[in-house]
């Protein structure tokens, strides 16, 4: 079967980003094109709290981590953390451009979920899972080559991770996040039909 044939919601993530990436410039602009909230009371009022800050990120390609093995290597500890998806191309002019465009932790609602088994959801192996989450899947799909996820870990607890979650989607505003926003945030969203 050529590539050209390929339903993109059945191909693999790579092939379907490469698909995604051959569309003439008008339809790859189509596609490419995401919608981001920018606005300052939003930092002020959604600012997460301050030992959020002090949390020890690391990041990783997505494309780079094939497989669950090699996260358990990248994520050596059996921690819960929280993550963020988020495009870049390989080389920055200072830190520009970044685009955040997905929040999550793991230990949601005290499951005591490590952070490496959460990620692993998102793994190309996970594909079937994925496709589920068709918000998930468009983002994988589209941004496979030059997406990174940002993660860090920590021993707090459950509650206070999903407060930093909803704080960090009121703080960033996440393009490919369908839910965990703070209540006045999907008020917004819902008057603008964004959701």
């Amino acid at each position: 079967m050529a590539k050209a044939t390929f339903d993109l919601f059945d191909a693999p993530l790579g092939d379907a980003f490469d698909s995604y990436q051959g569309l003439p410039d008008a339809q790859r602009f189509a596609n490419y094109r995401q919608e981001f909230s920018v606005d300052p009371q939003h930092w002020a009022r959604h600012c997460p709290p301050s030992w959020a800050f002090g949390l020890r990120w690391q990041e990783f390609r997505y494309a780079d981590v094939r497989n669950g093995g090699e996260l358990d290597r990248l994520i050596g500890k059996d921690h819960p953390g929280v993550y963020v998806f988020y495009a870049r191309p390989e080389r920055l002019v200072h830190r520009f451009p970044q685009f955040a465009f997905y929040v999550g932790i793991s230990n949601e609602g005290g499951s005591m979920r490590p952070l490496r088994e959460r990620l692993k959801d998102y793994l190309p192996t996970a594909l079937a899972k994925i496709r589920k989450r068709h918000n998930i899947h468009r983002m994988l799909q589209l941004y496979y080559g030059c997406l990174w996820v940002a993660f860090a870990l920590t021993d707090d607890h459950a509650t206070d991770l999903e407060t930093l979650e909803e704080s960090l989607h009121g703080y960033v505003h996440p393009c490919f996040a369908r839910r965990d926003f703070p209540i006045e945030v999907k008020a917004q969203q819902k008057a603008f039909g964004a959701i």
